[in-house]
Parts: structure tokens; C-alpha cells; sequence
């Protein structure tokens, strides 16, 4: 169950009346309702696009490959993809892949396709090479990818769109996968099942290092033969690239809910309207203070349960609402105070700082009219509260 809260902020204003001055209050009308909504994530089909490019190395498992050293095994390959994000959460990547592989056949036999001998074995034996204690393979070939993307990091968080330093990804697709003639070594185009994971430093909000480790089963015959009864030859490979996010980033956050609860919703607007109407306009009501009161409480912010994040979806109202009072009362300044109420004094003073931060990049106010203070403000331990100075 979540809630909607629907706020009037009444802004601070100064007069006088009668050469005396005093103080107007700046009052709140809190009102909530329960409403279960799912929410969605929108964006533009040209938004959201990224390119990688990586470099790694390659390894072949096939049935004999293990008579081989580890460091004789690895070759070198390289990767160029292109992805999209249609949520936070998936996403699919297309890419293709060129790598060399060194296998292993202990000339103990097997069946061949097209061939009743092994054309490798063939080329090598012209060659004057002594295969009879077995013989290596040594292949290229490229493939076509495409990936379906899980961003796993985005499942656990929060607050799915915050920048984040690290982004972590699980995948699975599937690949047209051609060998290269050479060598003895054939054309022979099969399909593979592909899975992996992938996950990202991102130095910036466009640049990141990017480490993908994945496998890809095909095919035995992909190496020339089927491997003497096995059924599947696998590729592993890792690769480390760069990352780059290209063109608008981001999503609109749409809350669906149902037309019941919808009409619930309209019915409770109209409702607070109504008697809003009846008492007054909330513009036009004012509530006279002494002047000696130099303190007024207004809207606060709610972070996560010992984190320094908060829901921005139902939080930023008061941000916002805060950035308007200041930015139409040009000579007005605030304390933003973060609760240190069974909270640490670090992570209230990261809580407020925080808060600070998003007034003064997102809402361009003045640093000089902020002042960052912690105090205990009782039982809503996980606060931030704006303090009119």
C-alpha cells in the first residue's frame, strides 16, 4: 500500500500594518490517501541508446581441449555492441563478436561433417607435421548476438533512475555463429544459446568500464567434429571495453492504478476542494504570528530506513514546493536540519547536504541563503526538515 500526499504550501510573506511590523506563518494542509498503484517507466524509442566496444580473450571447451595448457588455450577476440534500455530494469543489447580459439583432437576418431577425415588433420599432414599423437585447432570465426538485459541492480534499488557508481547486468540471447576458412578449418554457420553477466563503472553520467564475462553453446561440430559422442562445444570468453550512453537518458514515471480507485481519488479531491472552497481560498488565508517568533516549521523530506536515498517519486514534492517559497522570497533563508533522533549525526548531516545539493544544482538557489544543521527532532528519525530563519 502506498500514498499520495497531497500538499498546500502556503508561502511566507512579510507587511506592514500600522508602522508595525510582524510576520505572516506559512501554513500546511496535509491530507493522505491510500491508493495501490504499479508503476511504470516511459521513455521515447530514441531515448536511452548506448554503444560499447571491448576487448578480451576467448577460450574453446570441447571434448579433447583439456590436453592443452590454460595459457595455450586463451585467444584474443573483440566485441562491438549496441544497446537500449526500455525500462531501468530490461533492456536488449545486439552486437557481433570476433575472436580466435585453439582447440585439441587426439586423433582418436570421430565423425565429420561432409568429410570421412578430419581436413585439419589433412592440411597438417601435407604440411609434414606429425598428428599422431593428436593435433591442435586452430579457428576464427565472428558471430551475431543479440541479448535480452537485466539490469539486476536497478531489481534491489529503490529509487531505480538515481545515478548510480556501479550497475550490474545478467543476460541471455542467442548467436549466428560462422567459422572462417583456413587452415584446414571450414565455413560452417551454426546457432548457440548465449548467457552472462556484465557489470559497469560508470565514471560519469554518460562514460563507463565495462566487464563482460560470458559462455555461448553450440553445436559440436562448430570445431570439425562431434567431439566423439558429446553434443556441445562451449566458448567462454572475457572481455573488458568501454560503455558510452548516447542521446536523452531517463524515463517519465507513470503511477497506473485502477478506474475504482481512481474514481475514489477524483471523489477525495473534489471533497478537499470543496471544503476549501467553503473555508476560504488557501492563497488568501494568513495567520498572523508574534514577531518574536523567529522559527516556523514547514514540509520535510523522508529518506529510506538508514540510507541516504529517498523515494523521489512522493519526496520531492516538499523539495519543490521549498525551491518556489525561495525563489518568489529572494531575501528568505532556511536551515535545513537533518533528525538525528536514532539516527547517526553523519547520516543526518549526508541526509541535509543532500537535500542542499538538489536546491542548489537542480533549482539553482544561492548556497549563501542555506544554512546545513542536525538536531533531534523526534520520532521521525529518517527526516529533513526546512526551518524558516
Amino acid at each position: 500500500m502506498k500514498k499520495f500526499v497531497i500538499l498546500s504550501l502556503l508561502l511566507a510573506v512579510s507587511f506592514s500594518t500600522y508602522a508595525q511590523q510582524k510576520r505572516v506563518e506559512k501554513t500546511t494542509k496535509t491530507e493522505s490517501v491510500n491508493v495501490d498503484y504499479k508503476t511504470r517507466y516511459k521513455a521515447s524509442f530514441f531515448d536511452n541508446w548506448y554503444v560499447q566496444g571491448s576487448f578480451g580473450g576467448a577460450m574453446l571447451f570441447g571434448e579433447d581441449d583439456s590436453a592443452l595448457s590454460f595459457g595455450d588455450r586463451v585467444r584474443p577476440g573483440f566485441s562491438f555492441a549496441a544497446g537500449k534500455q526500455f525500462t531501468p530494469i530490461f533492456g536488449v543489447r545486439i552486437g557481433v563478436e570476433g575472436n580466435r580459439l585453439r582447440g585439441w583432437n587426439d586423433n582418436n576418431g570421430g565423425n565429420y561433417p561432409n568429410h570421412d577425415t578430419d581436413p585439419r588433420k589433412e592440411y597438417l599432414d601435407k604440411l609434414g607435421v606429425n598428428t599422431a599423437n593428436g593435433y591442435d585447432q586452430d579457428i576464427k570465426y565472428y558471430s551475431l548476438n543479440a541479448d535480452f538485459m537485466v539490469d539486476i541492480t536497478n531489481i534491489f534499488a529503490n529509487d531505480k533512475q538515481e545515478f548510480k557508481r556501479w550497475n550490474a547486468e545478467i543476460y541471455a540471447g542467442i548467436s549466428a555463429i560462422s567459422t572462417i576458412e583456413r587452415k584446414g578449418i571450414e565455413d560452417r554457420t551454426l546457432f548457440a544459446g548465449r548467457v552472462g553477466a556484465s557489470a559497469t563503472y560508470n565514471i560519469n553520467k554518460r562514460l563507463g568500464i565495462n566487464l563482460d564475462l560470458g559462455t555461448t553453446a553450440t553445436s559440436a561440430t562448430f570445431d570439425g567434429h562431434d567431439n566423439e559422442g558429446s553434443e556441445v562445444d562451449y566458448i567462454c570468453t572475457a572481455k573488458l571495453g568501454l560503455k558510452w550512453k548516447i542521446g536523452k537518458q531517463g524515463f517519465k514515471t507513470v503511477h497506473v492504478i485502477s478506474a475504482r480507485q481512481y474514481a475514489e481519488l477524483n471523489n477525495y479531491l473534489a471533497a478537499v476542494k470543496t471544503e476549501q472552497m467553503e473555508k476560504g481560498s488557501p492563497q488568501e488565508q494568513v495567520v498572523v504570528i508574534p514577531a518574536d517568533k523567529d522559527k516556523v516549521l514547514v514540509p520535510y523530506v523522508v529518506f529510506h530506513d538508514g540510507k541516504e536515498t529517498f523515494n523521489q517519486e512522493l519526496q520531492m514534492v516538499n523539495i519543490s514546493n521549498m525551491a518556489k517559497m525561495l525563489n518568489e522570497n529572494p531575501d528568505s533563508r532556511i536551515d535545513i536540519v537533518g533528525n538525528t533522533y536514532s539516527t547517526s549525526t553523519k547520516m543526518a548531516l549526508n541526509r541535509a547536504n543532500k537535500v542542499k545539493e538538489i536546491l542548489i544544482d537542480r533549482y539553482s538557489i544561492s548556497a549563501d541563503r542555506l544554512t546545513v544543521k542536525t538536531e533531534d527532532m523526534g520520532d521521525d528519525s529518517q527526516t529533513v526538515h526546512f526551518i524558516n530563519k
